[in-house]
């Protein structure tokens, strides 16, 4: 398992970062789109991996 810093661009042109756990970054990837659909948040245009982190603090 891995960490990943995720960067999420929304329609309101505010961006928010996550970090998450994978194995690869297409798993961080799905890891962040999931955790947005629990959030309620529908207006997503973009989510990248920004890289690979030590640990879910950084």
């Amino acid at each position: 398992m891995a960490f990943y810093k995720v960067k999420v661009q929304r329609e309101c042109k505010t961006t928010r970062t996550f970090n998450v756990v994978g194995n690869r970054p297409q798993e961080a990837l799905q890891a962040a789109a999931l955790q947005l659909r629990d959030e309620g948040v529908a207006d997503a245009v973009a989510i990248a991996v920004i890289g690979q982190i030590n640990s879910l603090r950084d």
